[in-house]
């Protein structure tokens, strides 16, 4: 599979189609999209780590979850992350274990491109084809 991710215009939203081969990859381009769009990926050192265990009724739940706790994350403790190592559970409930490795936000490095307030249910679909695995999330910002 070529790209991981891709950005399409929703009203006064942005949303994302997000790309993988697997669940877990989904969510791991899911967060790489996430950080695209607030500061764009760039010279992050894996210096610290920051662990989020999260749980869900659903994969969809789970995935806007686990949006809003990075961004949450990022607004709050400054941690930006590079790496991620995720573990899905798919059963009642969903659970998802994540090991980030990261670096504190420098605003001289990495300015904030856009300011994302959340994920969203608004549109929110999970597919599974024979490509593997496609998301679209609306983010509001």
């Amino acid at each position: 599979m070529g790209k991981e991710f891709e950005f399409f215009e929703h009203t006064a939203d942005i949303g994302v189609r997000i790309y993988a081969q697997s669940i877990e990859e989904l969510f791991e381009n899911s967060a790489r999209a996430l950080f695209s769009l607030i500061t764009g990926n760039r010279d992050i050192l894996p210096n610290l780590e920051k662990e989020i265990i999260l749980e869900a009724q659903n994969i969809e739940e789970l995935l806007v979850n686990w949006l809003n706790e990075l961004i949450s994350v990022f607004f709050t403790y400054k941690f930006l992350p590079k790496s991620y190592n995720i573990r899905i559970k798919e059963k009642d409930p969903y659970k998802l274990e994540a090991l980030l490795k990261g670096s504190e936000y420098d605003p001289y490095i990495n300015e904030v491109k856009t300011e994302v307030k959340a994920a969203t249910y608004h549109n929110l679909k999970i597919e599974k084809n024979s490509q593997g695995y496609k998301a679209e999330v609306i983010f509001d910002v």
